[in-house]
């Protein structure tokens, strides 16, 4: 079993370094609009190595993610929201697993695009979009619900639950809406932050 001062080290360095993963290689393509394609394959085709590495590093923070909401999952049974919570962060473990196929699209995408076959790596980083838009959904789902439980449940500050299930629903919407949308960052952001502040509360009492 997993001890609580490791679990609130996994839920601050998972989505912490996941998410600035993401940012850093958002801004090293330079692409404005990610909902343009044919802008964002040139982009991954010019940068293929970056985006292997970089990308290869945020599934890693993202598994981190995972192990934590794993351990929070378990310390929260039997309570009123052990349910929610058990099942918001099922949704998460599975829209993770999925998004792996997001990723290895994107990483081949960009190989075949450097290697000049425009065309094949489109097809492929659509392919990659389509379920991205799927599995991010589910994703924050997953953390809506978790949200709900830890409002149930009252074991972290309401502002956590709430910051949990505003930026689920924000990113649940816009994700099956625009998946390219910009906006959905705030989702990220929100669930980012409220993870990692889960994470920072079981620390402090585990001091």
């Amino acid at each position: 079993m997993i001890s609580r001062t490791m679990i609130g080290r996994l839920l601050i360095i998972g989505p912490v370094g996941g998410m600035a993963s993401w940012l850093i290689w958002g801004g090293m393509l330079g692409v404005s609009d990610f909902g343009d394609h044919a802008a964002m394959v040139a982009a991954i085709s010019a940068n293929a190595d970056i985006t292997k590495w970089i990308m290869g590093l945020a599934i890693f923070f993202f598994l981190l993610l995972v192990a934590g909401l794993t351990g929070l999952r378990n310390t929260m049974t039997g309570g009123p929201g052990s349910d929610y919570a058990a099942m918001g962060v099922l949704f998460v473990v599975m829209a993770m697993s999925v998004g792996l196929a997001e990723v290895a699209l994107t990483m081949g995408a960009a190989e075949i695009g450097a290697s000049g076959n425009g065309s094949l790596a489109m097809t492929m980083y659509l392919a990659g979009n389509a379920i991205g838009a799927i599995s991010t959904a589910a994703m924050m789902l997953g953390m809506a619900v978790l949200g709900l439980g830890i409002y149930m449940q009252k074991n972290f500050h309401v502002a956590i639950a709430g910051l949990l299930m505003v930026g689920g629903i924000a990113g649940l919407s816009i994700s099956l809406y625009d998946y390219g949308n910009q906006l959905l960052t705030i989702g990220y952001l929100g669930m980012s932050i409220g993870v990692a502040s889960i994470g920072v509360s079981i620390v402090r009492s585990s001091d």
